[in-house]
């Protein structure tokens, strides 16, 4: 066998002929005011520093990371969500690191055109994916608008041609600082415009949240795909070889590895290795003249031959092969949705696999905590199936784990929390996540509790639409009656025991504002962006009138660390109420441009003796 250029490893005219046309009536239907987007559009001096002094980072952020020129670097999404494009330098090569957080995407590529270094900036939507364009003013680039995510440009005199792609790799920052512990990560900018770069553009978004923005679906150009949900995380290949998506549940169902031939180019895809994981990574599969044939097997990915392992990213670590690297394939993670309207013809891989009983799987696939629950399902007289574990950037806060089952016909997410408290504020705010402007409680579900397991129906006819913007009324909604009648969950839960609720806890404190006559609305979590070192978990609520973060802390301490980086907040306990007014931004909509404190209107909460003495009688001082 040759090797893998022979099979159009590039993406060249075969691949952009694949592309959906560009509409420019069409996109122009997106439209956000000049001013305001150059406030979101680049950042051209990112700051980085070494892992070690990253006191700005949880280990839980999601982060894109790449090595290039030896170079191991890593890009936090709650950064670069506020500019979209990092126009960075590594090793002297000029690079551009180009995201979406309504795509969820996070791709990286050597910044030349025509041989010549360029800087990129987002301009426009086009097909429900953010479009960019080359700065640089010369009678050959100017003009062009590139789709961000896959560096082609869609239109002008630069049309058909691709930026030279680098590999990423996403994943968590614990992740990626344990595959690489020299790795630097960008720190979040000075930047008068972006003062607290955890809050503001792009901060409601979580991990696959369901649901296309109006603005982004107008932009559509071909029709609705009806094929796959179009939150679904998936990776995205188009190659002069042919062109297909895997989704991340896919391939996770699929054993986390997926040996494929895409026209006649032999590749694999990787997931994981660990199934709770998110990273996704796809490569030839020929080495020294060979085609290889993969597995997971002891966390890590194996290839049959010669039983040599390899990393997600590649790279063989042990046996035979040790040393030798797969050939990274142009691979773009995004949601279903950014990645089936640029490409309408795309293939969409599925799983052959089977779902396993629950009951059959071996025991390191299970989380034994559940099993009795499982059992108690069993014994209502259904068999439950294991459909993926939850990945970690999916979890409630507080969550240790979870997966996603069916029991009979019904969809059903399982957790298992770090305590009773937590599980029961989970299910007491229907584990609604606050994300406005799209939406102030998305996500919401029915769920019952036993100790520190919730049940949690999550029915697969839950919107009407394929954008998933509109929702069915919760009465039409067709709920499982595992969470809903009592003799049920009595059945399921009856091996499980009880703990003490401890307190305080969110649901008592909604409760207490309300009983003092404190009006309390929209209380919901906040994504995961949105934890700042020393949080245990965080919600936001509307009080009176005025738009609060409320943070639960690991300690005292880092709970004034928190008021000094953030102000106008004050503290009881460990916990923070931090004043976040839905004006605090130039364009509310977006989040786009903070104003100066002078002109933001605080809530006048923070200094009122009644409100801090109705916290401390609520959290009993804590």
């Amino acid at each position: 066998m040759t090797d893998c250029n022979h099979f159009g490893l590039d993406a060249g005219p075969e691949a952009f002929a694949r592309l959906a046309p560009h509409v420019p009536s069409i996109s122009g239907n997106f439209e956000i005011p000049m001013h305001v987007g150059k406030l979101i559009a680049a950042w051209d001096r990112p700051k980085f520093v070494a892992a070690e002094s990253a006191i700005h980072m949880r280990d839980d952020d999601y982060v894109v990371g790449l090595v290039h020129n030896g170079v191991a670097r890593a890009y936090p999404m709650w950064v670069t969500d506020n500019y979209h494009m990092i126009n960075d330098k590594i090793g002297g090569d000029p690079v551009l690191y180009a995201t979406c957080e309504r795509c969820q995407s996070g791709s990286a590529f050597l910044a030349e055109v025509q041989g010549q270094p360029a800087k990129f900036s987002a301009l426009g939507m086009h097909n429900a994916s953010l479009t960019m364009m080359n700065r640089k003013r010369g009678p050959v680039t100017k003009g062009s608008l590139w789709l961000h995510y896959e560096g082609v440009a869609i239109t002008g005199p630069e049309q058909g041609n691709f930026l030279r792609q680098l590999a990423t790799y996403h994943m968590t920052w614990e992740e990626w600082r344990t595959a690489h512990p020299e790795s630097e990560v960008m720190l979040a900018p000075d930047d008068v415009h972006h003062r607290d770069a955890r809050h503001g553009h792009g901060r409601e978004e979580i991990f696959a949240r369901p649901g296309m923005d109006q603005p982004l679906a107008s932009t559509i150009t071909t029709s609705f795909d009806t094929r796959y949900p179009e939150n679904e995380v998936v990776l995205g290949i188009n190659i002069d070889a042919g062109i297909r998506a895997y989704p991340l549940v896919e391939v996770k169902r699929s054993g986390s590895v997926v040996s494929d031939v895409l026209g006649e180019l032999p590749i694999v895809v990787f997931a994981g290795p660990r199934p709770e994981q998110v990273t996704l990574a796809a490569f030839c599969r020929i080495v020294n003249g060979e085609a290889l044939s993969f597995e997971l097997a002891d966390g890590a990915f194996r290839d049959r031959e010669t039983g040599s392992t390899w990393s997600v990213e590649g790279q063989a670590l042990a046996g035979p092969l040790a040393g030798e690297s797969l050939i990274a394939l142009r691979g773009q993670y995004v949601r279903w949705h950014a990645w089936v309207y640029p490409h309408p013809e795309s293939e969409l891989y599925t799983t052959p696999q089977a779902m396993l009983r629950y009951a059959d799987l071996p025991d390191a696939a299970k989380s034994k905590a559940l099993v009795p629950v499982v059992a108690g399902m069993e014994a209502l007289g259904l068999t439950v199936y294991l459909h993926h574990q939850i990945v970690n950037l999916s979890l409630p806060h507080e969550a240790k784990s979870g997966v996603c089952v069916f029991a009979g016909n019904d969809r059903l997410n399982l957790y298992e929390f770090e305590s009773a408290s937590a599980a029961e504020d989970y299910v007491a705010f229907q584990g609604a996540w606050f994300c406005w402007p799209f939406g102030v409680k998305v996500g919401r579900k029915r769920a019952a509790r036993a100790g520190r397991l919730v049940v949690e129906s999550d029915p697969t006819r839950t919107f009407a639409e394929p954008t998933q913007i509109i929702r069915y009324p919760d009465e039409q909604i067709p709920w499982s009656f595992l969470v809903q009648d009592e003799a049920a969950v009595a059945t399921w839960s009856v091996e499980i025991a009880d703990e003490p609720l401890t307190e305080p806890s969110y649901r008592g404190l909604i409760a207490g504002l309300k009983a003092r006559r404190i009006d309390t609305v929209e209380a919901a979590y906040l994504p995961h962006s949105q934890q700042r070192p020393g949080t245990l978990s965080c919600i936001a609520a509307t009080l009176e009138a005025g738009r609060f973060a409320i943070y639960r802390c690991e300690s005292e301490a880092a709970a004034d660390a928190i008021i000094a980086d953030v102000g106008h907040a004050i503290r009881v306990g460990t916990w923070v109420f931090r004043s976040i007014p839905v004006l605090m931004y130039e364009e509310p909509h977006y989040e786009m441009g903070m104003l100066p404190d002078e002109k933001i209107d605080w809530s006048p909460l923070l200094g009122d003796a009644q409100f801090r003495k109705a916290l401390e009688e609520i959290l009993g001082g804590a």
